[in-house]
């Protein structure tokens, strides 16, 4: 296991300024910012362990109480591949959860997760990494990913996303405020389109403070690392995961070539399960 999470040779090699002259300071401010030193601190709680464990060692510690409604679905699928699809309420505990449910009754589980997940080398039996900073053209990034995925479940093996592919937004939807995703990405349902394998839609409660969805304002980047910040203020809260009936794969294909179509469909179907 590494040393820590996310080194400061790490970050300097993410972009030439941090090994100018200034780097240092930039780097102290960063992690000032972002608050980089709490994924450090829980990394380095619960590296002594991988996987599934690792995941329930770093929920537990973070005091976050997790309920599984109709888990035992998933004896039916012991050696049978499927896809799980969730919604992405937080956009980092949310994963831990999803690959501690699913990945603590199935063998072989991994879920699809960007380069910043990537980093948890004590998760990487769960992982399937996109990594935009490895290829030169936006296309390979999908490609790579799509062909990961499918060569995954075509060896029998199940396999995890989080469609919207970004943390969920604050919107007003039929006058309401609620914490929804953004449309689900057609990379993703065409994946799921072509795995003929049955869908376990899996809805994740929860939302993160009302100063993350403020922050907005100040653009997606400047969001994204306000992240960090929303670890610590999960503790007491519990998180209900919840398993729907699979979809099977005659319903899926029953959309033919309309991705959009299904992929609203999936969606509603997750978050049908949160209404119940």
């Amino acid at each position: 296991m590494k040393e820590t999470l996310i080194s400061r040779e790490e970050l300097r090699s993410l972009h030439p300024v941090f090994r100018g002259k200034y780097g240092d300071k930039l780097i102290d401010l960063g992690i000032k910012i972002s608050a980089l030193h709490v994924p450090n601190e829980i990394y380095n709680r619960s590296k002594h362990l991988t996987g599934p464990d690792f995941c329930k060692d770093v929920l537990d510690k973070l005091g976050i109480i997790r309920t599984v409604i109709n888990g035992e679905l998933l004896n039916e699928f012991q050696d049978r591949p499927f896809i799980t699809v969730s919604n992405h309420p937080y956009g980092h505990v949310d994963g831990i959860a999803a690959i501690e449910t699913v990945g603590s009754r199935v063998q072989h589980y991994k879920m699809m997760v960007n380069v910043i997940l990537g980093l948890i080398d004590t998760m990487a039996e769960n992982f399937i990494t996109v990594n935009p900073m490895k290829y030169a053209e936006k296309n390979s990034i999908t490609y790579a990913g799509i062909k990961e995925s499918i060569a995954h479940v075509r060896s029998g093996f199940p396999l995890g996303f989080f469609p919207a592919g970004a943390v969920s937004n604050l919107v007003f939807k039929k006058g309401k405020v609620m914490i929804e995703d953004r449309e689900w990405q057609s990379a993703v349902i065409k994946i799921i389109q072509k795995s003929k394998v049955p869908v376990i839609p899996m809805h994740i409660s929860g939302h993160n403070s009302p100063s993350f969805y403020m922050s907005k304002i100040f653009g997606y980047k400047f969001r994204t690392l306000r992240l960090c910040h929303e670890l610590y203020n999960k503790k007491g809260k519990e998180m209900v995961i919840t398993l729907g009936n699979p979809i099977m794969p005659d319903r899926i294909v029953s959309f033919k070539d309309d991705i959009l179509r299904l992929g609203q469909y999936l969606k509603k179907e997750t978050y049908a399960l949160g209404y119940k």
